[in-house]
């Protein structure tokens, strides 16, 4: 298949720069600093049915996880240097508790990214924390687009302008009751993750953080915990930072950190 751009957004982990900076520091040339850096979790997509009533698998997700570590995060699609402004350091599959619209348990595809602070990129770090740029999408090569209806080949006909399958069947349309889409398989390749103003997949993008202690203390004072004193929430959300940090989170990103760097010297 031709290129493809799919997206979508939910809850995702909160990231701890100070944490995972061994992690990004695989792809800096020179040595980087929490204090450096823009940390942000992105939902890249997802098991549902999206705009072009398409869906990938859960199968192709875990295989697009590994494919998306170490690509660019870029603006509009737009494949120039200058339009790169952050990069995926980490990925991970997790089938949450929710339901998609098929009723099957929503799987997302997760990722870490990770910008540099610095005067040029303030703008949109600006946006991103105020909610103003949260909408991306993925760019990614996919082998196959088969019918969910009989599993057959999807393919444009030009006569009709549709995607049908040989057996008849027309992607949007419905057959016994059931929608039929295509269900994306076999990932080739992963170029990059976009900022864009409307994704395809309905969820996707920038998703809420409690990386530093403004953000935890905006997220107690929306709790509604009464008249806690301003310094004794920043306490808190200290609390809250070192516990991000506890042995077996420190132990998994030890075990990611080791798993990159042997897929780095492979390749």
């Amino acid at each position: 298949m031709d290129r493809i751009e799919k997206l979508k957004a939910l809850k995702a982990t909160p990231i701890n720069p100070e944490a995972d900076i061994a992690l990004i520091n695989q792809y800096a040339h020179k040595e980087l600093t929490p204090e450096g850096v823009f940390c942000f979790p992105v939902n890249l997509c997802d098991n549902d049915v999206d705009r072009d009533t398409e869906r990938f698998t859960e199968a192709s997700l875990e295989k697009l996880a590994k494919l998306f570590v170490g690509k660019s995060g870029i603006l509009d699609h737009r494949w120039s240097a200058e339009k790169q402004v952050a990069r995926l350091y980490r990925c991970e599959v997790e089938k949450t508790s929710e339901k998609n619209t098929l009723g099957e348990p929503l799987t997302v595809l997760r990722g870490s990214a990770y910008m540099l602070r610095n005067e040029a990129n303030t703008p949109l770090v600006e946006a991103i924390e105020g909610g103003i740029v949260k909408e991306v999408s993925v760019g990614c090569r996919m082998d196959k687009c088969t019918c969910s209806i009989c599993g057959k080949d999807l393919k444009m006909d030009w006569a009709t302008w549709t995607y049908q399958c040989e057996t008849g069947h027309i992607k949007g349309e419905e057959y016994d009751g059931k929608l039929c889409f295509g269900e994306l398989k076999e990932p080739k390749e992963a170029y990059e993750f976009s900022f864009v103003a409307v994704p395809s997949q309905r969820m996707a993008g920038v998703t809420k953080s409690a990386d530093n202690l403004t953000d935890a203390v905006e997220i107690f004072k929306t709790a509604d915990i009464g008249n806690v004193k301003p310094d004794d929430l920043k306490a808190i959300g200290q609390k809250i930072k070192i516990a991000l940090s506890d042995d077996n989170e420190r132990k998994e990103r030890a075990k990611i950190l080791a798993e990159n760097q042997k897929f780095i010297k492979e390749k």
